[in-house]
């Protein structure tokens, strides 16, 4: 592979790279705000626990209220036995005194069962709480790795450029316009390699005779079918085998 094509495949690395590092810098803002929605979420979750258990207090106090004014005819009841004139009157009263019984008990049960919920309630807060500061924890903590992320991002993209100009500068403009054209049309995707007699782009079949062209080429040549550009990647040296002899016996 000559000198020209050898830089090209590192610059459509270079472009690859640079597309990658590009696009996840793009999506970081996303999940800083996926992070920032969370924690508004866990923040209004909390806020209304809070509210259910400040409506709690209040239908408490009210029912306490409410207890407080039963109380009060029942003792207002209670003396006014003492004044009746008739056993009808006795009997009358009595029974406003057991309908007002029955009425604190009932509103002693409502108050036992909001004080009970009413813990629950806070215990429910406390928990809230708690997870609210690991969330806020969470969120600054991957705020601050997802900013260093896109800096480093950032800064190897920066790198990555400078050495592709620094290719580009030393490829002929017969293989660099050409390529950067198809790369712009194929998403960077301008060269690949032949292997095992197929096209690394479409698949299709390369044929034998095409093959050699492009090994022994001087410019570019593409694929019939995608019509990319190929190329055969050198061989890797093989290593010597030498056998050893075994000394006579």
């Amino acid at each position: 592979m000559n000198d020209n094509l050898q830089r090209l495949v590192r610059v459509q690395e270079i472009i690859t790279a640079v597309d990658a590092a590009q696009e996840r810098i793009s999506a970081i803002p996303a999940e800083v705000g996926r992070l920032e929605k969370e924690l508004l979420a866990a923040q209004k979750e909390i806020e209304a626990e809070r509210a259910r258990v400040q409506e709690l207090g209040k239908d408490r106090r009210r029912l306490e209220m409410d207890l407080m004014g039963v109380e009060a005819k029942i003792t207002k009841y209670q003396a006014q036995l003492l004044d009746v004139k008739t056993n009808k009157e006795y009997q009358a009263m009595l029974h406003e005194i057991e309908a007002c019984r029955a009425e604190r008990a009932a509103l002693d049960e409502k108050i036992l069962l909001e004080m009970e919920e009413s813990e629950k309630r806070h215990a429910a807060v406390r928990g809230l709480e708690e997870a609210l500061e690991r969330r806020r924890r969470e969120t600054s903590q991957g705020k601050v790795r997802l900013d260093a992320e896109t800096q480093e991002l950032k800064g190897r993209a920066e790198t990555l450029e400078a050495e592709r100009q620094s290719l580009e500068a030393g490829v002929s403009a017969d293989y660099l316009q050409p390529f950067l054209k198809v790369a712009r049309q194929r998403k960077g995707l301008a060269l690949v390699a032949v292997r095992d007699e197929r096209c690394g782009g479409c698949h299709v079949r390369v044929m034998p005779k095409l093959i050699q062209q492009v090994r022994r080429a001087t410019g570019l040549i593409a694929c019939d079918s995608c019509k990319r550009f190929l190329y055969v990647p050198d061989e890797p040296p093989r290593a010597n085998t030498v056998a050893a002899e075994s000394p006579a016996q």
